[in-house]
């Protein structure tokens, strides 16, 4: 490696193409007229950094990670489960129990299918790197006995963070009920997170460390680089550069473990997930109790799985790409090299901080959003304190490293272009953050507006939910941005690396807060049979609050593999000797190398962005006419209470209703415009359609033409597929009705020829479940008419209506007066003429379209709409059936498939 070489040249700018860049091999070269005199090269700082120096905080630091996560998982141990005196705790204790035994049968299948292909890429790796060896015979077994390594490693802490996220969740209950209550069960619950990151974090950066001063020993100074030259230096400079390059199949190791455990983890989790759903509509028995019910088990172990295990890989992976890109752009300068591992170890500190600093109020409040929001304002403290002290961590770092360095080789100013770097990572990190919080927090308006978009049904839901992920993007996007930017202005594809590791270095914090998921949900599900005051309020908002952190962890995860992507890749570009092809064959200044990663991510995020600004707009149309539809009944019952129109200009709601009338009656003029534009007059005059009836019927004003508009759009669409639904759920529920109701169409048309309106007519029983629908589930609240009587009325009771007061009809409790089994779906009352609530119902109390004069226009549209979709739905279809899934967890909405 020209780096180490000693050979004469430039001191800045070589190959590397950053004008930071010192080229040690005339720093560190006996020849070099600084070292004349009584120093020699290899006694003076930096050039005495060996492999040992550059890993020993490293291997302190994460040795002293394991052993604090060693001591925090025995006291969490020593925490009280499930009391089994009592029924409750019993049954939490023997759902943890059977949590871990599902943990350790999914870790043995994904064990040995990741085994299977880690002995095949072992051996793959020992043939290529052998026959192919760039150093000497014993590259080979270097880099495949690293991959192997890592591939054990990471299993084991797979198998660690299931284990102790099954053993946390009893204990975070148990605190909930008796133990400090928010407080401690947010403790509890973050203290099996930080368990689980001290240890795995730990182990891996402490292995890594080891590994790497292990492979850089047998390298003398006659072994060649992969540059092809020999080193002329001491052994020892030759070890700590090529000892990263066997490294790599450590890296590798780690990678291929994410990989597996990720999608087996993610497959066999959704996959429990739909079975539990299913178990607990069509069985709701069998899922009162989770510890009796192995589908609920097997959600619960697939929870552990994708979040504790696959989400904590992914993290892992991430710092290890970005610590390993770093020492790879480091070109093999020693404190460059020191740098990044010492940093990212010595982080451990700014972990054990934010633990201390994890608690919240623990007032009993009333609400289960104040307990939600004071928990993740005790995680957000945390959050701050872990990156204020990493910000001194990074300047003892540097300042150990850089002291004395040689001011003609840029001194330590050098030193402090990283720590720049480090500090812009850190804080970009609480923005992307907080940026994340602000679109998954329940109070904000993001979060708020998925929620309202359920009122019009899932599928706006969905789309809403969608355009705000997509948009949620943008922040995060932006940050990356000015961070690349900056970093790569400051210190090249280095600093771009250094930033990155400022980044994740809160990663102790973030998988703490990304194991919460699984504790706090089988936590909450334990406890859904609690009766112990407050439990389920504190369970609840402890479940809240893990779910948000599991979301902010995963797109906090996500930019920091951007990151990290971008690091591994200008390692490549390094390597391959790409610099010049990319860059276009010229020697470009170290700003371009952010720019360039900077477009990357902008030409990425741009179709992400207008992809949500497109889906947001498609999910408007139903949330206006939800708005409309609240507004004319804010409108009305205001105008019922009180005429005056100036009623408007001091009540809230009712301007609000009014703006909603005015944008749908805009939209109506849109689309009578639009029409207009596409068709002539005589066009017009021609079609027999309803836009043009309306077009040809002259109004006294647009206004009144375009109410019109909005009517046919509401009235004639809403309200019949209103009863058409209604209609699917009783049938669902009656299946006896369902089959006479076959049985008569059937009888209609035996040779089932294409249906006309007349055969339609001739079907009585189809009738009556038209009208018993009617009944029961009318489609309009208040019914199509009003009155206003001519004189007093005494309805007895001491009550009498005033000549000229509004009378509403309520039609729903109206038609359950006066008949047998009121609440009852029976089409056979309106057909039998002995049955004697025919004559009650038949006594102008049963007006689904009103009557006289203001009698709906579109009645006998809407009958044969609704006769046509009944016979068109599968309940006409003797190979289809009808089945009703009457609630789901969160909400008890009817659902047919």
């Amino acid at each position: 490696m020209n780096v180490l070489l000693g050979q004469s040249g430039a001191l800045l700018g070589s190959k590397s193409g950053s004008p930071l860049y010192v080229n040690l091999g005339n720093v560190c070269s006996g020849s070099n007229p600084i070292w004349s005199g009584t120093k020699t090269w290899g006694d003076v700082y930096p050039c005495n950094l060996n492999a040992g120096s550059i890993v020993s905080a490293g291997v302190l630091f994460s040795l002293t990670a394991v052993v604090v996560g060693a001591v925090l998982h025995m006291l969490l141990l020593r925490w009280p489960k499930g009391d089994e005196t009592q029924a409750w705790g019993a049954r939490m204790n023997k759902l943890s129990t059977l949590i871990k035994r599902g943990g350790a049968a999914l870790f043995s299948s994904m064990a040995m299918y990741t085994m299977g292909l880690a002995i095949f890429v072992f051996l793959l790796i020992l043939v290529i790197f052998s026959s192919r060896a760039a150093s000497d015979a014993t590259d080979g077994i270097r880099v495949a006995a690293g991959y192997i390594i890592a591939v054990v490693l990471c299993l084991g802490i797979v198998l660690i963070s299931v284990n102790n996220a099954g053993e946390a969740f009893t204990r975070a209950a148990r605190s909930a009920m008796q133990m400090g209550g928010v407080s401690g069960s947010l403790r509890t619950a973050y203290s099996s997170g930080s368990v689980s990151g001290m240890l795995t974090i730990g182990f891996v950066l402490f292995f890594m460390c080891v590994y790497y001063l292990f492979m850089s020993l047998g390298r003398s100074r006659d072994a060649y680089s992969q540059y092809g030259n020999k080193c002329n230096l001491a052994g020892v400079f030759c070890g700590q550069t090529l000892g990263w390059r066997e490294t790599t199949g450590f890296v590798y190791g780690v990678t291929t473990v994410t990989i597996m455990v990720r999608g087996m983890a993610g497959i066999f989790a959704k996959a429990a997930e739909v079975g539990s759903e299913l178990i607990f509509k069509l069985e709701p028995d069998q899922a009162a109790d989770p510890s009796r019910n192995p589908a609920s088990i097997a959600d619960q172990t697939g929870a552990v799985s994708v979040d504790a295990a696959a989400m904590l890989m992914d993290l892992i992976e991430t710092v290890l790409f970005i610590v390993f890109a770093a020492e790879v752009l480091a070109q093999g300068h020693a404190p460059r090299m020191a740098l990044p591992i010492w940093c990212m170890s010595a982080t451990v500190v700014s972990g054990l901080a934010a633990y201390g600093f994890v608690r919240c109020s623990n007032a009993q409040v009333a609400t289960v959003g104040e307990r939600y929001r004071n928990m993740m304002w005790g995680l957000r403290i945390a959050l701050y304190v872990c990156a204020i002290v990493n910000i001194f961590v990074f300047a003892i770092a540097t300042g150990i490293l850089y002291r004395g360095y040689p001011s003609r080789f840029g001194g330590e100013k050098e030193g402090w272009y990283f720590f720049s770097c480090l500090l812009l990572g850190d804080i970009a990190s609480l923005f992307v953050w907080e940026a994340n919080s602000y679109f998954t927090a329940t109070a904000t308006s993001p979060t708020r507006s998925v929620a309202a978009a359920g009122i019009t049904g899932a599928a706006t839901m969905f789309i809403q939910g969608t355009g705000v992920g997509l948009i949620s993007l943008l922040p995060t996007g932006l940050v990356l941005m000015l961070l690349i930017i900056s970093c790569g202005a400051i210190a090249g594809q280095y600093g771009i690396a250094m930033g990155a590791l400022g980044f994740v270095s809160v990663a102790w914090f973030v998988v703490a807060v990304a194991c919460l998921a699984p504790v706090t949900y089988n936590a909450d599900e334990s406890c859904n049979q609690s009766e112990t005051a407050g439990v389920r309020e504190t369970t609840v908002s402890l479940f809240l609050c893990g779910e948000s952190c599991a979301s902010e962890s995963r797109a906090w995860s996500s930019a920091a593999a951007v990151l990290a992507g971008f690091s591994i890749l200008a390692a490549f570009k390094q390597e391959a000797g790409l610099g010049a092809l990319m860059m276009g064959g010229t020697e470009s200044d170290s700003a371009s190398e952010g720019i360039m990663f900077a477009c990357a991510v902008a030409g990425a995020l741009t179709p992400l962005f207008v992809a949500g600004i497109n889906v947001l707009a498609i999910g408007k149309g139903p949330a206006l006419l939800r708005r409309f539809k609240m507004a004319t009944m804010e409108i009305f019952s205001k105008r019922l209470a009180n005429p005056l129109r100036k009623y408007r200009f001091w009540d809230a709601e009712m301007k609000a209703a009014v703006a909603a009338c005015g944008e749908l009656m805009d939209i109506a003029g849109e689309i009578v415009q639009r029409y207009k534009e596409r068709n002539t007059e005589e066009q017009i005059r021609q079609d027999t359609g309803i836009m043009a009836h309306i077009l040809r019927t002259p109004y006294p004003s647009d206004k009144a033409r375009n109410a019109d508009v909005v009517t046919m759009l509401l009235a004639g669409h809403d309200t019949t597929g209103f009863s058409v639904a209604w209609i699917l759920v009783e049938l669902a529920r009656n299946p006896n009705i369902l089959r006479k109701l076959r049985a008569e169409l059937d009888a209609v048309n035996p040779k089932m020829l294409p249906w006309t309106l007349e055969m339609l007519k001739n079907t009585p029983y189809q009738d009556s479940v038209i009208k018993e629908t009617f009944r029961l589930w009318p489609a309009s609240a208040l019914g199509p008419t009003l009155r206003s009587p001519d004189r007093d009325i005494d309805i007895g009771g001491g009550k009498v209506l005033p000549k000229g007061c509004i009378i509403a009809c309520v039609p729903k409790p109206a038609l359950r007066m006066g008949i047998a089994d009121p609440d009852s779906f029976i089409p056979e009352r309106w057909s039998d003429p002995g049955n004697p609530d025919l004559e009650a119902l038949e006594q102008m109390s049963h007006m689904p379209f009103g009557a006289g004069k203001r009698v709906c226009i579109g009645q006998n549209l809407a009958n044969a709409e609704i006769r046509m979709v009944i016979f068109l739905h599968p309940t006409h279809s003797p190979h289809m059936k009808l089945h009703i899934l009457y609630q789901t967890r969160s909400t008890k909405r009817t659902r047919i498939i």
